[in-house]
């Protein structure tokens, strides 16, 4: 199966940021992308409805993919050139020939047992599970600056990555970074042999 260079998960706290602007277009020159976007105000909505109307962790889960699909639709409204995905095969026909995609997670991941139905899977650990089947070099990139030496374990900890991300890493032969949304690379285009931000997994590629 055909996949891409580069798996970027785009946070969803960066839908308010004055950098988003900046990062859409360093991504729309790079090729080969696979975005994964965050939830953001949507995932937000799902969360706090989930106290009052009392919905289970199955039911937040699978609101909270559309939420992330929904903050897909609209970043796709800024970035022609990649196209929507709602399946694996749709992805990978779309990078193909080194084009670009946006991963719309429900329904591409809505029956996908390995990912537990639960707050411990964000669309962080989403994105490193498309990585790891493509075998992509994994970029992270959220809001808030990361702290330099960003280590995994306190990365989870301090709540920047979800629960269920080291249970994903582990085994991980591509680099992972992390990056805030100061972070932006120096060139127009991303490298995937030199992203930016702080690496949580460095291993060379192939």
């Amino acid at each position: 199966m055909n996949g891409p260079a580069l798996v970027v998960k785009l946070g969803g706290s960066l839908a308010a940021d004055k950098r988003l602007g900046a990062w859409l277009r360093v991504i729309a020159a790079s090729r080969g992308v696979l975005l994964v976007p965050g939830g953001g105000p949507f995932a937000d909505t799902v969360r706090a409805q989930q106290a009052v109307i009392g919905y289970d962790e199955r039911a937040a889960h699978e609101m909270a993919m559309m939420a992330m699909s929904q903050f897909g639709l609209a970043l796709a409204a800024r970035l022609p050139g990649l196209t929507p995905a709602l399946s694996l095969a749709e992805l990978a026909r779309s990078q193909a020939h080194e084009g670009g995609a946006i991963a719309l997670a429900w329904p591409m991941l809505r029956a996908e047992e390995t990912l537990p139905a639960s707050w411990d899977v964000t669309s962080d650990s989403i994105a490193l599970w498309l990585a790891r089947r493509f075998s992509a070099p994994l970029l992270i990139i959220k809001a808030a600056p990361i702290p330099p030496q960003a280590g995994l374990s306190a990365m989870v900890r301090e709540g920047v990555l979800d629960r269920f991300f080291p249970t994903l890493a582990a085994g991980v032969c591509r680099p992972i970074h992390l990056a805030g949304a100061i972070d932006l690379p120096d060139g127009a285009a991303l490298d995937p042999e030199r992203l930016p931000g702080q690496p949580l997994l460095q291993t060379r590629l192939a």
